[in-house]
């Protein structure tokens, strides 16, 4: 936080978050600290008519409440005049003029961070990709962000944290608003592995129109964009569009089934030249010549052998890059069927602090074995976000998830 962050604050409360029209209105003069003085004096020249109300009612008194708020909820504010300001959001049209944060904005220009979006109905193969390719991207050091939604949002968000990867988590709302339902604990995960990341006042609902302005900042702070499962009105397209008028590089995982509708957006994203992704080695690729740094080579995906040599098999020397081939990549026979994992056991949850709805859950799940999510809707009554539930309760170490849809403890 800056001397001028209050200033920051004060111009947000009289435009709005996601207002472009700041911008304008701040070219008129020196800084931010400056424009206050004029209008506060009651210099309303460069204010538009349709603002002047909202600047009447934005005081230094409630950017400085504001500001002890935060304090109390622990939750940083970077301003866009902050050094800890990503550079990638500062170059963008309209970007934000503040950032609130559950966590701290390390490093983000430095990072190789690939935003990850997709449907909040993924089918099981959408899921299975999602948590595989994550997990391996986050393992060889690249940092994931995506929304906070249920669906691949979430899947990527915790393949990421079970790959020890860092993560962040930008919201279409406040960092203290309840959004989805009882996240609590996913963001307090995402926190400590990253940072949750908003443009807008802490106490502020969601909107149609923020989720879509959001999308602008999730595009921004990857160098590329990953749709991993997308019909042709998914909010992932938005995210998508957003990262191709940045620059940045967008990638589609293919579909199992090129007629299923739930994938006609990746469909439409690939014909038009998207980097198709068949494992994370054809996202690696684009980046590890230019942040050979920043990437951990001793992942397991770096010593993976194709027949295109994107990576080779030697630990100890770093891979040399090559320019993407059009060969044909191995492909498994009709006969390889893959290997059933091994659960190795362990000892039973303590079930003594879970409220009633998740210990039903894991009782379900340790009477069974490893079930299926539909055969746990069916059995289990009563819980308001199944798949949210699930989620918190594997972030918390206490049941495991598994291909294909399944959970065990």
């Amino acid at each position: 936080m800056t001397e001028s962050t209050k200033y920051w604050l004060w111009l947000t409360l009289a435009y709005g978050p996601a207002n472009s029209r700041k911008w304008n209105f701040l070219s008129h003069y020196n800084s931010v600290a400056e424009a206050y003085e004029h209008v506060s004096s009651g210099d309303f020249r460069n204010v538009l008519p349709q603002d002047r109300n909202s600047f009447k009612l934005a005081t230094m008194e409630k950017a400085e409440d504001l500001i002890s708020e935060c304090e109390k909820q622990r939750i940083n504010i970077y301003s866009h005049d902050d050094p800890d300001f990503p550079d990638r959001l500062r170059e963008i049209y309209n970007p934000p003029s503040v950032l609130f944060a559950l966590g701290k904005l390390d490093s983000i220009d430095e990072s190789v961070i690939i935003t990850a979006v997709g449907t909040r109905n993924p089918d099981d193969y959408s899921r299975a990709i999602a948590s595989k390719l994550i997990g391996e991207l986050a393992h060889a050091g690249v940092t994931i962000a995506s929304g906070c939604a249920s669906g691949l949002d979430s899947v990527s968000l915790v393949s990421a944290i079970k790959g020890g990867g860092r993560v962040y988590a930008v919201m279409p709302c406040g960092l203290l608003y309840d959004y989805p339902k009882n996240s609590g604990a996913m963001k307090k995960a995402v926190s400590a592995h990253g940072a949750v990341i908003s443009e807008y006042l802490p106490h502020s609902g969601s909107t149609a129109l923020n989720f879509r302005m959001r999308n602008r900042i999730l595009s921004a702070i990857g160098l590329g964009t990953l749709i991993l499962q997308a019909g042709s009105s998914s909010g992932s397209l938005s995210t998508a569009a957003f990262a191709l008028s940045q620059g940045k590089d967008i990638f589609c995982v293919p579909p199992h089934n090129l007629y299923d509708d739930s994938y006609s957006g990746v469909v439409s994203l690939l014909r038009d030249g998207a980097i198709p992704v068949f494992d994370s080695r054809d996202i690696l690729n684009e980046y590890y010549s230019v942040y050979a740094h920043r990437l951990n080579y001793s992942a397991d995906v770096f010593s993976q052998r194709s027949e295109s040599g994107i990576f080779g098999v030697n630990r100890n020397q770093e891979p040399t890059p090559i320019r993407r081939s059009r060969k044909k990549t191995h492909q498994a026979t009709r006969n390889e069927e893959p290997a059933e994992p091994i659960i190795e056991p362990r000892p039973a949850p303590d079930l003594s602090g879970l409220s009633d709805g998740r210990r039903r859950i894991v009782e379900y799940i340790l009477s069974n074995g490893i079930v299926l999510f539909d055969e746990i809707a069916e059995n289990v009554d009563g819980i308001v976000d199944l798949e949210m539930t699930l989620t918190e309760l594997e972030l918390d170490g206490i049941i495991r998830s598994l291909s294909g849809n399944r959970y065990t403890v």
